[in-house]
């Protein structure tokens, strides 16, 4: 059995992160903007959030997880973008109603769902695929 080299296991955690940090400056850079024009919160959060939604999914599926077209991936990163929703509005609401400034409210966030998101889309939206025996083909 072959082993991953070093640079093929690095590959998939930094460039989740290279992917986050863009969808996370166009996330921040709509939320603040929205902010300062007088949008709550909450709200500037949502529009922030929905606005990084197309790089965040194609540059997981095609450059993250290498997953290409794989069937109802779409589907699966929708569920989780909105529960993801849900837990950015509603994270940024309680803690700012706990009195942290708005700012600090969506970068804690934006952290913690990161997090859960890199276990969720490898393990269940952008899933390895597993190396089957070509069916025509007999197993050696």
């Amino acid at each position: 059995m072959k082993l991953p080299s070093r640079r093929h296991r690095l590959h998939q955690p930094l460039a989740f992160v290279a992917i986050g940090l863009t969808s996370a400056a166009i996330d921040g850079g709509v939320f603040l903007l929205l902010h300062r024009m007088g949008l709550q919160p909450a709200a500037a959060s949502a529009a922030g959030f929905l606005s990084a939604f197309l790089v965040n999914y194609r540059g997981n599926r095609d450059f993250v997880f290498r997953s290409g077209h794989a069937p109802g991936a779409l589907s699966r990163y929708v569920i989780l973008v909105a529960v993801n929703l849900g837990l950015s509005s509603g994270g940024v609401w309680l803690l700012v109603g706990g009195g942290l400034q708005a700012w600090a409210a969506k970068l804690t966030t934006m952290v913690m769902i990161a997090a859960m998101n890199y276990v969720a889309m490898r393990l269940w939206v952008f899933p390895a695929r597993a190396k089957v025996p070509d069916a025509g083909r007999p197993a050696r």
